[in-house]
């Protein structure tokens, strides 16, 4: 079958046949050679046996085609992302001032004084009940804010640094000998998961903090480790390594919010402004990339298997 464009077909080799770029109505081997000689014109592709038997094919576009649609489609999500890291800044500083300025303040204070008020047992109570968010629901961005909020920045590091990193270990130890042998029978026949486990085997820790900085959620980062063959050790370590920078980070902007709610300050600080900068180039860029290429990876693996 012939796909034209203008009055000719273009020959490209594929396997044992050829898609020849022709006159229409048949073609001479001169004609066909000239054509070769030819090469970056747009065409489509006519596959042709041979042996000059049937035709059989389909729409091959030119490589440099292809190119330039994968450029522009890298682009727009380069641009997107960046629009988006920007927007969401603009954003977060916003609501810092928006914080200091709303007739919410007066309550959020008085409410987050009561805590600080209470002294060690109020560190301890919001330490259990963070280990305990930590294992169910995950989301922990907002309470580590909150906790710079009402402790301060050294008290509130402390506090959800031994929370956070208290209730990963729990629901890993938990997920490690109540789960791993059920996850084990079931994807037992699994490829994907036998490339996984080799993959640990090779760089423990890499493999954690790759996981560590994908966007599930920290429940499913923790239970999901804990039935992989990761050591304790490699666990605790990922786990610092990755929460507890983030926790110091969240800290940090729960302060400076608070002392923007209590007009200790005017503005937010040009530290900040960095901060939440880096944090957002890092979110939208290095850990998909770090994550995308790992899975590359063990899909390479894969086909190279097969």
């Amino acid at each position: 079958m012939r796909f034209a464009k203008g009055s000719h077909e273009r020959v490209v080799g594929v396997g044992t046949t050829a898609a020849v770029w022709t006159p229409r109505g048949g073609a001479t081997a001169a004609q066909a050679a000239a054509v070769r000689r030819r090469g970056g014109e747009r065409c489509t592709v006519a596959a042709a046996s041979s042996d000059g038997g049937s035709d059989a094919g389909g729409d091959l576009s030119p490589p440099s085609v292809k190119g330039r649609i994968n450029t522009r489609r890298k682009s727009f999500a380069v641009g997107l992302s960046l629009a988006l890291a920007i927007w969401k800044r603009d954003w977060i500083l916003s609501a810092l001032s928006f914080v200091r300025s709303s007739d919410l303040r007066g309550r959020l204070i008085s409410s987050l004084d009561a805590v600080n008020d209470l002294g060690t047992p109020g560190l301890v109570a919001y330490s259990l009940l963070f280990a305990i968010w930590e294992m169910t629901v995950g989301m922990t961005t907002p309470v580590e804010t909150a906790a710079g909020m009402a402790f301060g920045l050294r008290r509130g590091i402390i506090a959800s640094a031994a929370g956070k990193i208290g209730g990963a270990i729990a629901a890993y130890f938990i997920g490690h000998l109540f789960l791993q042998d059920y996850v084990k029978e079931k994807l037992r026949d699994n490829e994907m998961m036998g490339l996984v486990e080799e993959s640990i085997r090779d760089n423990p820790v890499g493999v954690a903090l790759i996981w560590r900085f994908s966007f599930l959620p920290e429940f499913m980062k923790n239970f999901g480790l804990s039935v992989l063959p990761i050591a304790p050790k490699h666990f605790l370590t990922a786990v610092f390594l990755h929460g507890f920078p983030f926790t110091c980070l969240w800290t940090f902007l729960g302060a400076e919010t608070g002392a923007l709610a209590r007009g200790l300050v005017e503005a937010p600080s040009r530290s900040l402004k960095i901060i939440i900068s880096g944090v957002y180039f890092f979110g939208f860029f290095v850990s998909p990339t770090l994550v995308g290429l790992w899975v590359k990876s063990l899909k390479d693996k894969q086909q190279q298997k097969h």
